[in-house]
């Protein structure tokens, strides 16, 4: 993420042009000269408006980012966080400004939950994980993100829950759950492909329309069709046991697609020995090699 955003750059100057013709227009049909000119200044004073809410938020990215990041989020990190850890200096100076953005601006809720600033990080370390290659991309289809305290059932029921079997969901209007003991145990054992967080913003990052249809965003035409061939492969090895992704992955495209997410940063060098071509084409989609950073580290499986 940019300071400022490649969209406001254009949109405000935009949007100011816009309301000021409007403006002008609707008040000199109905008023003629005088209307117009009260139009002009109306459709003037919408559009400073709306470019000075966008450099509002320019500002305020740049005081995040010109705020040093702080020694002890970085101390947690590194010892809480495999993929950080195994980032290089260049790596982790943009997983930092990425972090300071997204808990600059989003939301992050606790029912029944304490949101101290170490469960915020785990959050925002799960979103930027995804996205830190990417230096445009903004979780702009990110309304909130809700922190239960257990484990729910589909009636998001947690204590007296029936059967509490889910450690997250994602709804298509942009409100991801987590489970805090999930998320927690995600970051505790990093080798086992058990990531709540990053498999729940990867459901994020799915959405399309209001749906979800297990095509990684951006990928259209030919490049669309071999990853869905891609996933049909990979699924029918989860179904004979022959994958090292968890198997809930096999249940349809959109599963298929936030589990591998899970396995590309969670079993990297497992992912890359017996499933390259899967590990090649999300290395290619994310613009990260988890797998050679941990050859640099002398890992091994």
């Amino acid at each position: 993420m940019k300071a400022e955003r490649e969209s406001d750059r254009w949109f405000a100057p935009a949007a100011a042009g816009v309301s000021v013709i409007a403006g002008a227009a609707v008040g000199g049909a109905a008023l003629g000269i005088a209307g117009a000119a009260a139009g002009l200044a109306a459709g003037g004073a919408i559009g400073w408006t709306v470019a000075r809410g966008l450099s509002r938020r320019t500002r305020a990215r740049r005081r995040a980012l010109a705020t040093p990041f702080p020694e002890r989020w970085r101390r947690y990190l590194l010892e809480r966080y495999d993929h950080y850890e195994r980032m290089d200096e260049g790596w982790r100076a943009r997983f930092e400004a990425d972090l300071r953005i997204f808990l600059a601006e989003q939301r992050i809720t606790g029912i029944g939950v304490d949101v101290t600033d170490e469960l915020r990080l785990l959050v925002a370390a799960s979103a930027v994980t995804l996205s830190v290659g990417w230096p445009d991309y903004e979780w702009d289809q990110l309304t909130e993100v809700l922190l239960y305290p257990d484990d729910f059932d589909r009636d998001w029921r947690v204590g007296d829950a029936e059967d509490p079997d889910r450690a997250g969901e994602t709804h298509p209007w942009g409100t991801i759950i987590l489970s805090v003991p999930s998320l927690e145990q995600s970051f505790d054992d990093p080798d086992d492909a058990f990531h709540v967080g990053i498999h729940e913003f990867a459901h994020l990052l799915d959405v399309e329309h209001s749906h979800f249809d297990g095509i990684p965003p951006g990928l259209s035409g030919e490049a669309a069709r071999a990853w869905t061939q891609l996933a049909e492969r990979e699924m029918d090895r989860m179904r004979k046991g022959r994958s090292v992704l968890d198997d809930y992955g096999a249940d349809e495209p959109a599963e298929f697609f936030a589990c591998a997410v899970e396995g590309f940063f969670e079993a990297s060098l497992a992912l890359r020995q017996r499933h390259r071509e899967l590990y090649d084409a999300l290395r290619a989609y994310f613009g990260q090699d988890p797998a050679a950073w941990d050859d640099a580290r002398g890992l091994e499986l």
